[in-house]
């Protein structure tokens, strides 16, 4: 089934009798690879009318989808993004999910509300889960312990009506939607927090850096790493090279060459190498994510932060 086809089906589908429920997710570090708890909290029929119009509302809102990139700007109020869940950790957490009884995987303390890093609200029917919304819990969720509120919200082991006495808040919005294993994105920043996508941006940049070394691809290897670090914007530019490729394609990298020297862009090559420095390394990061593009119409070249290709 194509992406196509499971956004005209969310958009289709009838959730208004859908059976609620409630999970939060605690997250742990093992070897710097997360890995996720996850347990039902039980909640009052008010409250699931509440969770169920939440979802209901943002599928309704959503009108157009775009494939998710690395760097692609923040969906608009009508558009969502899309990408594979197992290309992220809601596959973990799914997984996980899908082994646990409602009735019977519950919050037990307070202790676990504190721990949580998310919740999930899910939407169930006869077959099992129809739509996930993910959404991550903001620092201060864990600062109503100490103000005495947590153990006021939960008590008998059941989040109360939230409005009714205004101790806790779920937010109107969620990060993203699940259905059939895609995700639909209606917050970028909030999603890749919550999947801890600099993790795998950081990643992404040391694999580049050990290819384009094992391809002696660069000069001054050491102005690039020194550059990038930490740094989310440029770790994002690494990981669209990497998955877009291009750097190893002799062909482009030819042609890179040639209409460099052709337009003065500034870029020096040696010895088949391009060389890096402080100045010509924002071109080169450009260039290798084909993003130095060139009007026909009006004959002018630009330089753009995203790309949509066209047919």
């Amino acid at each position: 089934m194509t992406n196509q086809q499971k956004f005209i089906e969310l958009k289709e589908l009838n959730l208004n009798e859908s059976l609620v429920s409630l999970a939060i997710v605690k997250e742990y570090k093992k070897d710097r690879i997360s890995h996720y708890n996850i347990e039902y909290v039980e909640i009052e029929e008010e409250l699931e009318s509440k969770l169920r119009n939440i979802i209901v509302n943002r599928v309704e809102k959503a009108g157009s989808f775009e494939e998710y990139t690395f760097d692609c700007p923040e969906p608009e109020e009508d558009l969502v993004r899309t990408i594979p869940y197992e290309s992220t950790d809601f596959y973990k957490i799914m997984e996980s999910l899908l082994t646990l009884n409602p009735e019977e995987d519950k919050v037990d303390s307070v202790e676990d509300l504190v721990k949580a890093k998310s919740y999930i609200i899910l939407l169930r029917n006869n077959e099992g889960i129809q739509v996930a919304a993910f959404k991550a819990i903001p620092e201060n969720w864990k600062l109503k312990k100490s103000k005495g509120l947590i153990p006021l919200l939960f008590e008998n082991n059941t989040f109360k009506d939230l409005e009714t006495d205004n101790i806790f808040s779920i937010s109107s919005t969620v990060d993203f939607l699940y259905y059939k294993e895609l995700l639909f994105i209606l917050s970028k920043k909030a999603f890749e927090q919550g999947m801890n996508f600099r993790d795998g941006m950081i990643a992404k940049a040391n694999s580049l850096y050990k290819e384009t070394e094992e391809l002696n691809l660069f000069v001054n290897m050491d102005i690039l790493k020194s550059r990038v670090g930490n740094n989310q914007r440029y770790l994002r530019k690494l990981a669209t090279i990497k998955n877009l490729g291009y750097y190893k394609d002799q062909n482009y990298l030819t042609k890179f060459k040639v209409i460099n020297e052709a337009k003065n862009w500034g870029v020096v090559f040696e010895n088949g190498q391009i060389v890096i420095t402080e100045d010509t390394l924002d071109d080169v990061l450009t260039v290798l994510q084909n993003k130095r593009l060139h009007s026909e119409l009006s004959e002018e070249d630009f330089d753009v932060e995203s790309v949509k290709k066209l047919g």
